[in-house]
């Protein structure tokens, strides 16, 4: 188990979270889903994100938001649950136990809590912006819910935020979407990670014309990077000549260096050659605008081949053991909801991205937080005026306090003096003792301190 997750924010007097964290490896069983050790439990895979937690994610999502904005993406926020059969119509039918479903009282109605915002950002375009001009660029953030089905991933609530890009193709709309990935990881504070590319349409192509519960067998084998068993499975639903030899190749297809003419070998004389072209046109692309510290690709990829129809990507980065990001071309969905548009997005894990960014060792700066002691309403008003985040001190002792709520400093009044106290190396500064001129003192010290001490 990675002992450096979640972060810790927080002194020990306060929890920073009431259940296991997300990335907790221990075995799953009806008792720790139901978290014994609270007197009132939550629902399975559910949690909450006390002050410190809370504030973190907080400041992860308006990083990424200001990211997408200064690219012209405008925030959406679609509802949390909508009816099965819409959602259904964009994501397929899930399984019974990947949604968690419900009946609405006042129609009878199946609804679901959603497990994907695509699929509702697809609807939103067929119908409230059917008749807008193209390209829209939406932006997201909120929490989906959906069965997680990897091993030792027990949560529902899933935190995300992401972009789409509706109404452009081609490889300008593809390089953008990544630029936008990349630009948001570096601006959360992530500077190392790993760029995984594939493409949805080769391994599409060479199943042709195969229905999806043939291929489903064929797709498992070849995530599994099993040869034998993928071969195996492969010819038993018909596929042969030179798709099958191009199959059993794919899942050694994969890094950076002497790629492309294996490749184009394994792959010459069936119709994934054109999907091939693509994404070597894409990555060359990529490594010219430098947009990622490594890029990696893949030529197995087999995600969500109903899903996507062109270039796909997975961010990477030490410390979730998942991908903190994901994204694609999906050029078929917005024509299940009656508006046929190309489309291509992505999504940041807020779980992932912000365990990764912690792991790089980047301190995100503390915002001050001034604790004031036997100060009166003027005191307080002076600082908030100075937009300085600001509380009285109850009775007691005000260090202990500020240290169990992350408090950064002290203003300890008295009746001729004023002082900022520095909560962790309890360092002394003098401030003026008349209100008006304390919070801008205060707010100058601040300043020249960076923030905190």
């Amino acid at each position: 188990m990675d002992r450096n997750w979640p972060p810790v924010y927080a002194p020990a007097a306060l929890p920073t979270a009431s259940v296991p964290p997300p990335g907790d490896p221990a075995p799953a069983s009806r008792a720790t889903l139901l978290q014994p050790g609270l007197a009132h439990p939550l629902p399975a895979g559910m949690r909450d994100l006390l002050p410190a937690e809370a504030l973190e994610q907080a400041a992860l999502s308006r990083e990424l938001l200001a990211t997408f904005a200064l690219w012209g993406y405008e925030q959406v926020m679609p509802p949390m649950f909508e009816y099965g059969a819409v959602l259904e119509r964009g994501l397929g039918t899930p399984g019974e136990d990947e949604l968690l479903r419900f009946i609405e009282p006042e129609t009878g109605g199946v609804v679901v809590l959603r497990p994907d915002m695509t699929a509702q950002i697809a609807r939103i375009m067929g119908t409230r912006l059917a008749d807008v001009p193209l390209p829209a660029r939406l932006s997201y953030q909120g929490n989906i819910v959906r069965r997680q089905h990897e091993r030792a991933r027990h949560e529902r609530q899933i935190p995300q935020a992401g972009i789409e890009l509706v109404g452009a193709s081609g490889l300008d709309a593809d390089l953008e979407v990544i630029g936008v990935a990349a630009a948001a990881a570096r601006r959360a504070g992530l500077e190392d990670f790993t760029l995984d590319l594939g493409h949805a349409g080769i391994a599409a192509a060479l199943l042709g014309g195969l229905e999806p519960e043939r291929r489903a067998g064929i797709v498992e084998a070849l995530g599994m990077r099993d040869e034998p068993e993928l071969t195996r499975r492969a010819e038993a639903q018909g596929v042969r000549g030179s798709e099958l030899r191009a199959l059993a190749e794919l899942p050694s297809l994969h890094g950076s260096k002497g790629l492309w003419p294996a490749a184009e070998k394994a792959l010459l004389g069936t119709a994934a050659l054109a999907c091939l072209a693509e994404l070597r046109e894409l990555v060359a692309a990529l490594e010219s605008a430098e947009l990622a510290p490594r890029l990696v690709v893949d030529l197995a990829e087999t995600r969500d081949l109903g899903y996507y129809t062109g270039p796909v990507f997975q961010f990477h980065a030490a410390g979730p053991g998942r991908p903190i990001g994901s994204g694609g071309r999906y050029d078929g969905l917005c024509a299940r909801f009656g508006s046929p548009r190309p489309a291509a997005g992505f999504a940041f894990g807020l779980d992932e991205l912000g365990w990764a960014v912690a792991m790089g060792g980047r301190a995100r700066a503390k915002t001050p937080r001034l604790l004031v002691t036997h100060g009166d309403a003027a005191v307080l008003a002076a600082l908030r005026s100075c937009r300085i985040t600001c509380a009285a001190a109850p009775g007691g002792d005000p260090l202990a306090y500020a240290r169990a709520w992350r408090y950064t400093h002290i203003v300890e009044i008295t009746l001729t003096t004023a002082t900022l106290i520095g909560v962790e190396r309890q360092e002394r500064q003098a401030l003026p003792r008349d209100p008006r001129a304390l919070g801008a003192a205060t707010a100058a010290l601040l300043e020249r301190a960076g923030g905190t001490e």
